[in-house]
């Protein structure tokens, strides 16, 4: 295949839309997980305390939301390496900083950076490597004006625009 049709097809494979940047969507991720413990932990905590509202909460709905939320992120931007000190900090805080946080669920840090790697992981080997390099290589080429082709000065066509 010539170069210029592979170029016109890792083109066509990337997406243009604002959650195409890693870490917009890193973020939106992180946001919706942040949200998803906390309801769960309110939950679990202050609404229906009971060990079976605990057991289901954070015995299954915790670890398969979080790992279709980070297999999703990682389907689709590949590793983003600033998406793990993030969660694992995030949760941190929580276990040390919320009260009944660290007496309701004594492993909520190891689970977390168990799904957290094994949900980034299998997406990752999902994702299409192609289209993560060619929206790297886009935004690469948007920040250094790359993607502006090339035009004399002494063309005729910049001439043409400089007399109108």
């Amino acid at each position: 295949m010539s170069k210029q049709g592979s170029d016109k097809k890792r083109t066509q494979a990337v997406k243009e839309s604002p959650l195409d940047l890693p870490f917009l969507y890193a973020g939106l991720i992180f946001l919706l997980w942040l949200i998803m413990t906390n309801v769960l932990f309110v939950i679990a905590d202050r609404i229906w305390v009971s060990f079976f509202t605990l057991m289901v909460g954070f015995g299954f709905i915790y670890p398969a939301g979080s790992l279709v939320l980070f297999f999703r992120l990682g389907r689709r931007h590949g590793t983003v390496w600033y998406f793990y000190p993030a969660v694992i900090a995030a949760v941190t805080a929580e276990y040390i900083l919320v009260p009944h946080f660290s007496s309701i669920i004594p492993n909520m840090i190891v689970m977390t950076i168990v799904c957290l790697l094994f949900g980034c992981g299998i997406g990752g080997c999902f994702a299409d490597k192609t289209a993560i390099q060619a929206a790297k290589d886009l935004r690469r080429a948007k920040k250094l004006h790359e993607d502006v082709p090339y035009e004399s000065i002494l063309s005729d066509k910049g001439n043409a625009k400089k007399k109108n």
